[in-house]
Protein backbone atom coordinates (compact mmCIF):
# COMPACT_ATOMS: atom_id res chain seq x y z
CA UNK A 1 0.00 0.00 0.00
CA UNK A 2 2.41 2.64 1.16
CA UNK A 3 5.93 2.69 -0.16
CA UNK A 4 8.41 1.23 2.30
CA UNK A 5 10.41 4.44 2.46
CA UNK A 6 7.57 6.48 3.93
CA UNK A 7 4.29 5.80 5.66
CA UNK A 8 5.88 4.85 8.98
CA UNK A 9 6.29 6.95 12.06
CA UNK A 10 9.95 7.78 11.70
CA UNK A 11 12.65 9.22 13.88
CA UNK A 12 13.21 12.95 13.51
CA UNK A 13 16.27 12.74 11.29
CA UNK A 14 14.60 10.32 8.91
CA UNK A 15 11.43 12.40 8.86
CA UNK A 16 13.43 15.41 7.73
CA UNK A 17 14.85 13.33 4.91
CA UNK A 18 11.37 12.23 3.86
CA UNK A 19 10.19 15.82 3.87
CA UNK A 20 13.09 16.90 1.69
CA UNK A 21 12.42 14.08 -0.75
CA UNK A 22 8.78 15.07 -0.99
CA UNK A 23 9.40 18.80 -1.39
CA UNK A 24 9.48 18.94 -5.23
CA UNK A 25 5.99 17.46 -5.34
CA UNK A 26 4.38 20.02 -3.01
CA UNK A 27 3.25 22.19 -5.90
CA UNK A 28 1.20 19.25 -7.14
CA UNK A 29 -0.50 18.66 -3.78
CA UNK A 30 -3.91 19.87 -2.75
CA UNK A 31 -4.48 19.80 1.01
CA UNK A 32 -7.26 20.33 3.50
CA UNK A 33 -6.75 21.27 7.14
CA UNK A 34 -8.71 20.24 10.21
CA UNK A 35 -11.65 20.27 10.78
CA UNK A 36 -11.76 19.09 7.12
CA UNK A 37 -15.06 20.84 6.43
CA UNK A 38 -16.30 22.75 3.43
CA UNK A 39 -15.46 22.70 -0.23
CA UNK A 40 -16.09 19.89 -2.63
CA UNK A 41 -14.42 17.51 -4.99
CA UNK A 42 -12.31 14.40 -4.50
CA UNK A 43 -10.36 15.59 -1.44
CA UNK A 44 -13.32 17.02 0.44
CA UNK A 45 -15.34 13.86 -0.20
CA UNK A 46 -12.47 11.66 1.02
CA UNK A 47 -11.89 13.76 4.15
CA UNK A 48 -15.57 13.76 5.05
CA UNK A 49 -15.84 10.02 4.58
CA UNK A 50 -12.69 9.36 6.60
CA UNK A 51 -13.89 11.50 9.51
CA UNK A 52 -17.25 9.71 9.49
CA UNK A 53 -15.68 6.25 9.38
CA UNK A 54 -13.03 6.70 12.09
CA UNK A 55 -15.66 8.09 14.47
CA UNK A 56 -16.56 4.44 15.07
CA UNK A 57 -12.98 3.46 15.99
CA UNK A 58 -11.94 5.31 19.16
CA UNK A 59 -8.15 5.28 18.97
CA UNK A 60 -8.11 6.37 15.32
CA UNK A 61 -10.69 9.07 15.97
CA UNK A 62 -8.66 10.31 18.94
CA UNK A 63 -5.45 10.45 16.90
CA UNK A 64 -7.16 12.41 14.13
CA UNK A 65 -8.81 14.84 16.56
CA UNK A 66 -5.71 15.46 18.66
CA UNK A 67 -3.00 15.57 16.01
CA UNK A 68 -5.04 17.23 13.25
CA UNK A 69 -2.86 16.32 10.26
CA UNK A 70 -3.33 17.95 6.90
CA UNK A 71 -4.93 15.56 4.42
CA UNK A 72 -3.56 15.90 0.92
CA UNK A 73 -3.94 14.50 -2.59
CA UNK A 74 -0.87 14.29 -4.82
CA UNK A 75 -0.96 13.43 -8.53
CA UNK A 76 2.81 12.87 -8.74
CA UNK A 77 2.93 9.65 -6.71
CA UNK A 78 3.77 6.59 -8.77
CA UNK A 79 4.90 3.64 -6.65
CA UNK A 80 3.46 4.94 -3.38
CA UNK A 81 -0.26 5.04 -2.82
CA UNK A 82 0.01 7.12 0.35
CA UNK A 83 2.36 8.15 3.12
CA UNK A 84 2.39 9.84 6.50
CA UNK A 85 4.91 12.66 6.83
CA UNK A 86 5.52 13.28 10.56
CA UNK A 87 7.74 16.36 10.18
CA UNK A 88 4.98 18.20 8.32
CA UNK A 89 2.08 16.46 10.08
CA UNK A 90 0.63 15.53 6.71
CA UNK A 91 -1.05 12.45 5.25
CA UNK A 92 -0.69 12.32 1.48
CA UNK A 93 -2.85 10.10 -0.74
CA UNK A 94 -2.38 9.44 -4.42
CA UNK A 95 -4.90 11.42 -6.45
CA UNK A 96 -7.26 9.61 -8.78
CA UNK A 97 -7.39 6.27 -6.98
CA UNK A 98 -10.65 4.41 -6.57
CA UNK A 99 -12.45 6.23 -3.70
CA UNK A 100 -12.85 2.99 -1.75
CA UNK A 101 -9.14 2.30 -2.02
CA UNK A 102 -8.36 5.87 -1.00
CA UNK A 103 -10.38 5.32 2.16
CA UNK A 104 -8.57 2.06 2.86
CA UNK A 105 -5.13 3.66 2.51
CA UNK A 106 -6.04 6.68 4.61
CA UNK A 107 -7.13 4.30 7.40
CA UNK A 108 -3.69 2.66 7.14
CA UNK A 109 -1.96 6.04 7.38
CA UNK A 110 -4.15 7.13 10.30
CA UNK A 111 -2.87 4.08 12.15
CA UNK A 112 0.66 5.34 11.53
CA UNK A 113 -0.46 8.73 12.83
CA UNK A 114 -1.75 7.00 15.95
CA UNK A 115 1.54 5.12 16.36
CA UNK A 116 3.42 8.41 16.15
CA UNK A 117 1.18 9.93 18.81
CA UNK A 118 1.88 7.03 21.16
CA UNK A 119 5.60 7.93 21.15
CA UNK A 120 6.76 4.43 20.22
CA UNK A 121 8.61 5.32 17.04
CA UNK A 122 12.08 3.81 16.62
CA UNK A 123 15.02 6.20 16.71
CA UNK A 124 18.71 5.91 15.96
CA UNK A 125 19.32 5.54 19.70
CA UNK A 126 18.36 1.90 19.11
CA UNK A 127 20.65 -0.77 17.77
CA UNK A 128 20.23 -1.22 14.02
CA UNK A 129 18.57 -4.63 14.33
CA UNK A 130 16.05 -3.39 16.89
CA UNK A 131 15.33 -0.29 14.83
CA UNK A 132 14.52 -2.39 11.77
CA UNK A 133 12.50 -4.98 13.72
CA UNK A 134 10.34 -2.31 15.32
CA UNK A 135 9.74 -0.60 11.97
CA UNK A 136 8.53 -3.88 10.51
CA UNK A 137 6.21 -4.31 13.46
CA UNK A 138 4.75 -0.84 12.91
CA UNK A 139 3.99 -1.65 9.28
CA UNK A 140 2.47 -5.05 10.07
CA UNK A 141 0.26 -3.44 12.70
CA UNK A 142 -1.00 -0.73 10.34
CA UNK A 143 -1.81 -3.35 7.71
CA UNK A 144 -3.62 -5.61 10.18
CA UNK A 145 -5.64 -2.80 11.73
CA UNK A 146 -6.68 -1.40 8.35
CA UNK A 147 -8.01 -4.85 7.48
CA UNK A 148 -9.93 -4.99 10.75
CA UNK A 149 -11.51 -1.58 10.15
CA UNK A 150 -12.46 -2.33 6.55
CA UNK A 151 -13.87 -5.72 7.60
CA UNK A 152 -16.09 -3.92 10.12
CA UNK A 153 -17.19 -1.52 7.41
CA UNK A 154 -18.09 -4.48 5.20
CA UNK A 155 -20.16 -5.96 8.01
CA UNK A 156 -21.99 -2.63 8.23
CA UNK A 157 -22.79 -2.71 4.51
CA UNK A 158 -19.85 -0.77 3.03
CA UNK A 159 -17.83 -3.54 1.36
CA UNK A 160 -15.82 -1.43 -1.10
CA UNK A 161 -12.74 -0.63 1.03
CA UNK A 162 -12.35 -4.28 2.10
CA UNK A 163 -12.69 -5.53 -1.45
CA UNK A 164 -10.04 -3.13 -2.75
CA UNK A 165 -7.57 -4.27 -0.08
CA UNK A 166 -8.36 -7.89 -0.82
CA UNK A 167 -7.32 -7.36 -4.43
CA UNK A 168 -4.22 -5.28 -3.72
CA UNK A 169 -1.00 -7.26 -4.29
CA UNK A 170 0.62 -6.24 -1.00
CA UNK A 171 -2.47 -7.06 1.06
CA UNK A 172 -4.31 -9.89 -0.70
CA UNK A 173 -2.56 -12.58 1.37
CA UNK A 174 -3.20 -10.63 4.56
CA UNK A 175 -6.88 -10.24 3.74
CA UNK A 176 -7.08 -13.99 3.11
CA UNK A 177 -5.51 -14.72 6.50
CA UNK A 178 -7.95 -12.37 8.21
CA UNK A 179 -10.98 -13.80 6.43
CA UNK A 180 -9.89 -17.40 7.06
CA UNK A 181 -9.62 -16.78 10.80
CA UNK A 182 -12.99 -15.03 10.85
CA UNK A 183 -14.54 -18.06 9.16
CA UNK A 184 -12.91 -20.36 11.70
CA UNK A 185 -13.50 -18.46 14.93
CA UNK A 186 -15.57 -15.36 14.23
CA UNK A 187 -13.12 -13.50 16.46
CA UNK A 188 -11.89 -10.20 15.00
CA UNK A 189 -9.07 -9.95 17.54
CA UNK A 190 -7.69 -13.34 16.47
CA UNK A 191 -8.15 -12.37 12.83
CA UNK A 192 -6.13 -9.19 13.37
CA UNK A 193 -3.38 -11.27 14.99
CA UNK A 194 -3.46 -13.65 12.03
CA UNK A 195 -3.08 -10.79 9.55
CA UNK A 196 -0.23 -9.31 11.59
CA UNK A 197 1.63 -12.63 11.63
CA UNK A 198 0.98 -13.18 7.92
CA UNK A 199 2.66 -9.88 7.09
CA UNK A 200 6.03 -11.48 7.93
CA UNK A 201 5.43 -14.62 5.87
CA UNK A 202 6.22 -12.95 2.56
CA UNK A 203 10.01 -12.89 2.28
CA UNK A 204 10.02 -10.23 -0.44
CA UNK A 205 7.81 -7.85 1.53
CA UNK A 206 9.81 -8.39 4.70
CA UNK A 207 13.11 -7.98 2.87
CA UNK A 208 12.15 -4.78 1.07
CA UNK A 209 10.99 -3.07 4.25
CA UNK A 210 14.03 -4.31 6.18
CA UNK A 211 16.39 -2.97 3.50
CA UNK A 212 14.72 0.44 3.48
CA UNK A 213 14.67 0.55 7.28
CA UNK A 214 18.39 -0.19 7.37
CA UNK A 215 19.09 2.48 4.77
CA UNK A 216 17.00 5.04 6.68
CA UNK A 217 18.88 4.26 9.88
CA UNK A 218 22.29 4.68 8.27
CA UNK A 219 21.23 7.89 6.51
CA UNK A 220 19.94 9.28 9.81
CA UNK A 221 23.21 8.47 11.56
CA UNK A 222 25.09 10.26 8.81
CA UNK A 223 22.88 13.35 9.05
CA UNK A 224 23.19 13.46 12.82
CA UNK A 225 26.93 12.67 12.83
CA UNK A 226 26.28 9.98 15.43
CA UNK A 227 27.59 6.53 16.15
CA UNK A 228 25.09 3.63 15.96
CA UNK A 229 22.82 3.42 18.97
CA UNK A 230 22.99 0.71 21.58
CA UNK A 231 19.41 0.84 22.89
CA UNK A 232 17.00 -2.07 22.80
CA UNK A 233 13.28 -2.06 22.07
CA UNK A 234 11.41 -1.18 25.24
CA UNK A 235 9.39 -3.89 26.97
CA UNK A 236 6.36 -1.62 26.63
CA UNK A 237 6.65 -1.41 22.83
CA UNK A 238 4.50 -4.39 21.84
CA UNK A 239 1.83 -3.94 24.55
CA UNK A 240 1.49 -0.31 23.48
CA UNK A 241 1.50 -1.03 19.74
CA UNK A 242 -0.70 -4.10 19.46
CA UNK A 243 -4.08 -2.83 20.54
CA UNK A 244 -7.30 -2.81 18.60
CA UNK A 245 -8.90 0.59 17.98
CA UNK A 246 -11.24 -0.10 20.92
CA UNK A 247 -8.32 -0.82 23.26
CA UNK A 248 -8.33 -4.63 23.30
CA UNK A 249 -4.92 -6.26 23.02
CA UNK A 250 -4.13 -8.61 20.15
CA UNK A 251 -1.29 -11.11 19.91
CA UNK A 252 1.82 -9.86 18.14
CA UNK A 253 5.58 -10.23 18.19
CA UNK A 254 8.82 -8.69 17.02
CA UNK A 255 10.35 -10.50 14.04
CA UNK A 256 13.64 -12.30 14.75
Amino acid sequence: MTGPGRGLCLGAAVAVGALAAAAPALAEQVCIAAPYAGGGGELADLAARAVQVVAGFPSLAEALAEQKPELCLDDTLVEEQAYFEPAANRIVIRKGLDPDFQLAVIIHELRHLEQFGRDICPTIKLRLDDYVRSRLALEADAAAVSLYVTWQLRAAGDAGPWETLGKWPTHDDLALSFETEMAASGDAVKATSAAYAAWFDDADRRGIYAFVGCSSYLDALDLAHMEPGKGRVAETFLPTLCRMPDGRAYDCFLPP
